[in-house]
């Protein structure tokens, strides 16, 4: 930045420089020289602090400024692609579709004819007639406590002090044989031996007993023989349990186990289902 001062200096009224006042020499050339009076001086001293102050203004505005980064770079436009479907030109004007042709019909195939065979029923041979049984008299005999070292039908054991169920010991050969019908006093249809059946019946479902708790603690061991009549549907028959061979801590759970198993029914020998009395040992044991 160039400053430009014109200062005139020693004008007079009619605008000539005074040449009492002026030196010979004028203008800018004689800033230097020391002999000038104290006015000039002032004034050159004015103009001077006054270009000073301006510069230093310049200077500032231009500092204040804020400061001017790079340009952030333009990204280039990325192409986009677009996916475009055109339609299959039509058909020519003359031309023609032709027909599909149709698939020619498959023969079927023909299997060789198979030879009758002729089965000859084997003769089967009539079944014998049963022969008649006869009933012996019953004579009236004192009771007795029947063995059933036959077959034992259940054996409840205690697992523990923990369980409250007896372990199954299984079934083993069937039941045991009661004695002649009629001895408790069933009513209705006669109730048979074991003996006196053409096929015994055979358990279906068999419940184990409850360990009683206080037989268990005690220590209290023992069979009990259960006395039941099967009807013809295989249930026990209510009202016709009895104990005759008992263990008082035992009886209540072993007659509970028995009266919830489930039989098929004995068959008679006339080829129809029977009621038929039979004795169930229940086996109860800490071991």
């Amino acid at each position: 930045m160039r400053t430009i001062l014109n200062l005139q200096v020693g004008l007079g009224e009619s605008g000539s420089p005074s040449t009492q006042d002026s030196p010979p020499w004028g203008g800018l050339s004689g800033m230097g020289d020391g002999s000038r009076g104290p006015g000039e001086w002032g004034r050159w001293g004015g103009a001077s602090v006054l270009a000073v102050l301006i510069h230093l203004a310049a200077l500032a505005w231009v500092v204040s400024l804020p400061p001017v980064g790079p340009k952030p770079a333009v990204k280039p436009e990325e192409p986009e692609l677009v996916f475009l479907s055109f339609k299959p030109p039509p058909p020519a004007a003359g031309a023609v579709a032709l027909p599909t042709p149709e698939p020619a019909p498959r023969s079927p195939r023909v299997r060789p004819a198979q030879r009758a065979v002729l089965q000859v029923p084997r003769e089967i041979p009539s079944p014998k007639p049963p022969e008649p049984v006869e009933t012996p008299e019953q004579v009236p005999e004192p009771p007795a406590v029947e063995e059933v070292a036959e077959a034992p039908v259940a054996a409840a054991t205690a697992p523990g002090p923990e369980a409250g169920e007896a372990r199954p010991g299984g079934v083993q050969g069937g039941v045991a044989g009661g004695e002649a019908g009629g001895l408790l006093g069933a009513t209705g249809d006669e109730v048979l031996d074991l003996k006196q059946v053409a096929r015994a019946p055979g358990v279906l479902k068999q419940v184990m007993p409850q360990y009683p708790r206080r037989a268990r603690n005690a220590g209290v061991e023992g069979l009990v023989l259960v006395r039941v009549i099967i009807g013809v549907d295989g249930r026990i028959e209510a009202g016709h349990t009895r104990v005759i061979r008992s263990v008082p801590a035992l009886d209540d759970a072993a007659v509970a186990a028995v009266s919830q198993w489930r039989f098929s029914p004995a068959i008679g020998h006339h080829g129809r289902p029977v009621r038929v009395i039979i004795d169930v040992p229940v086996q109860f044991s800490l071991k």
